[in-house]
Order: structure tokens, then sequence, then C-alpha cells
């Protein structure tokens, strides 16, 4: 099954919406408290997508000021993962390329879904001008650390405390980087 990856569009937000609340889900159980994850709803979350989306497509800030783009990533013609991508929020990484969010549907993981909307962030990134990019793991989250790992991403011991999703825990995301391929 052939995986495609496109630019996102409004139609995507409920797509997009079902995707960040199983992956989350799925992939922060035990590091993010039941009741944070428990709590998170679908029909919520595509509205705050389609939102996103439409500010995005307007060429507005998506992230502060910061406008980033979505890519999302299709089999079959259904919508099984997505990305989202732009320029550096973080002020000491200016000039660089961020990829602010990844996430793959559970029943998808691990089948070159990640890997083909990583590599087309990082065409887009380097096409861009830039020739580096960072993201952020959430420290404990094992997969997601040893597929960046194998996409050629690595830790450079930067950390950013999270205190606001979670309040019975801080949490912790390390970031990692990349020297971009040139285009």
């Amino acid at each position: 099954m052939t995986v495609m990856v496109r630019d996102g569009r409004p139609a995507d937000a409920a797509a997009v919406a079902r995707i960040h609340v199983g992956a989350w889900q799925h992939a922060y159980r035990g590091l993010v408290g039941d009741a944070v994850l428990d709590a998170l709803d679908v029909d919520a979350r595509t509205a705050s997508w389609g939102e996103w989306i439409a500010r995005s497509l307007r060429g507005d800030g998506t992230d502060g000021d910061v406008r980033h783009e979505l890519l999302v990533a299709e089999r079959d013609a259904e919508v099984v993962g997505w990305a989202t991508f732009g320029p550096a929020r973080a002020a000491d990484r200016a000039g660089w390329g961020e990829l602010a969010g990844l996430y793959v549907a559970p029943a998808a993981a691990r089948s070159g879904v990640g890997r083909a909307l990583v590599s087309e962030v990082e065409r887009r990134l380097a096409a861009a001008g830039c020739t580096h990019a960072y993201l952020w793991v959430l420290e404990g989250n094992a997969p997601a650390e040893q597929a960046y790992e194998r996409y050629g991403w690595t830790e450079d011991g930067a950390r950013l405390e999270d205190v606001e999703t979670d309040p019975t825990r801080t949490l912790v995301d390390r970031a990692r980087v990349r020297t971009l391929p040139a285009v």
C-alpha cells in the first residue's frame, strides 16, 4: 500500500483530530496523566484544527506569530498521519526549520507513514532555505525517540519543561536536530 503525502486542507480537520487524540492516548499513556488523556475530545479538536488549517491557508500565524503548514499522509484515500512544520519558533534557532508535530494513527504505526511525512517535511524545509531543523520529543516516548534516530535526527541536549499540559506532573521534551539534505 502506497503512502501519498499532500498538503492539508480544511476537509482534513476531523481526520487530523481523530489521529491527534488517538495517537496521544496510545503513545502517551503512562507519560501523561490518564485524566488528561481521557478528557481529549475529537469534536473539540476538530474545531480547533479547522481554525488552525484556515489560519495557515490564509498565511496567518498558527503557532503564535509563526505560520506553520500541515501535511497529511493518505493510504487508500484515508488520512493515516499528519505533520506540521515551518520556521523555528525558538529564538535560539532562528533560521532553522521546525518539525512541530508528527502523529500517525496507531493502526498505521511502523508502516512507513512517519518516514514519508518526515522526508517531505525535510525536503520542504530545505527548499525554503533551511539547512538545519529541530523537533521536540516527549521524554520517555521510546518509540518516537527510536523512529527519529532511524530518520537521522539526533538528540542535542536541549530540554523544554511543560507545566501546563498535565497539572499532575511536569512533562519534559528533548530536542532532536538534523542537518537537512540539500535540494
